[in-house]
């Protein structure tokens, strides 16, 4: 079965060589340099056209590749490959659009312009592996050039790209910040210069929902603790809420989640906070 597909795939490089339409090759053997988005991109895209020319011997991907690659390398905004227009299995297309989606979303959260961008760029050629590889089901086992439903040439290549695709995004997407403490004073609730410091970090550190709890020491009861650190968590989200984040939680613990283990009736400077994180 290889063996055709290989043969298949000689002779569209043969069509492609004698209309004179053949250039992917000088492409192989570029020195791209850069830390750019666009140069990792052109870079990766080389690596996997270098690799399906002389390993796969499949000119035929190879050129599109090539043609993505160039593409990168000229400054052009490359977009990973749309599984609904490459013929992958209707089985496989809802994994194939989920993981895309989540890779778009690491893109456009800074994955092309900061310095998670080559490890952005490797998902983003790993992706386009797996979609290739998926849409390559015509000639596999049960292909449906054989009268059966589809399967892919090399379904453990399909397994690989995916495997090696999850693991370049985890790299690609942006880290979770946080969690930011914010210290008030004795029975306060007011936010000082250096807790409005912690906010405004907080606002230029994220881009999703927040979260915010306060805390008490144990001194007072509880019932006057748990509405004190209900203003805390009031104040720091009104703060934030100020500056156009969006709040998932605002919420109080009071003295039942102390930061420093103490007995009742402690004055303890660092149970005095609100604590505030990412909402998962």
């Amino acid at each position: 079965m290889k063996i055709f597909s290989r043969l298949t795939a000689l002779a569209s490089l043969l069509v492609l060589a004698g209309c004179g339409t053949w250039t992917a090759e000088s492409y192989l053997h570029e020195d791209i340099q850069g830390d750019t988005f666009n140069a990792c991109l052109a870079r990766e895209y080389q690596d996997r056209a270098t690799s399906e020319a002389y390993v796969d011997c499949n000119w035929v991907d190879t050129a599109q590749i090539v043609k993505k690659g160039r593409a990168a390398a000229a400054g052009q905004n490359v977009m990973p490959y749309d599984p609904a227009t490459m013929g992958v299995l209707p089985g496989d297309l809802p994994e194939l659009q989920d993981a895309r989606q989540k890779l778009l979303a690491a893109l456009d959260d800074g994955g092309r312009t900061s310095e998670r961008a080559c490890a952005c760029a490797k998902a983003q050629r790993y992706y386009d592996g797996w979609v290739e590889q998926a849409s390559d089901n015509k000639l596999g086992e049960n292909g449906s050039w054989l009268g059966g439903e589809g399967g892919p040439v090399q379904p453990g290549r399909v397994e690989a790209e995916k495997a090696a695709f999850w693991e370049a995004l985890t790299d690609c997407q942006k880290k979770a910040a946080g969690p930011w403490t914010i210290y008030f004073g004795f029975d306060k609730y007011n936010l000082t210069p250096e807790a409005q410091a912690v906010i405004d970090q907080i606002v230029s550190e994220t881009s999703t929902p927040l979260a915010v709890v306060g805390h008490t020491d144990t001194s007072g009861s509880s019932a006057y603790n748990q509405a004190l650190g209900q203003r805390r968590a009031d104040s720091v989200a009104g703060a934030l809420s100020a500056q156009g984040k969006e709040l998932c939680e605002k919420a109080s613990k009071g003295e039942t989640d102390l930061a420093v283990q103490t007995g009742d009736g402690v004055r303890e400077p660092l149970n005095r906070r609100a604590v505030v994180t990412t909402c998962q």
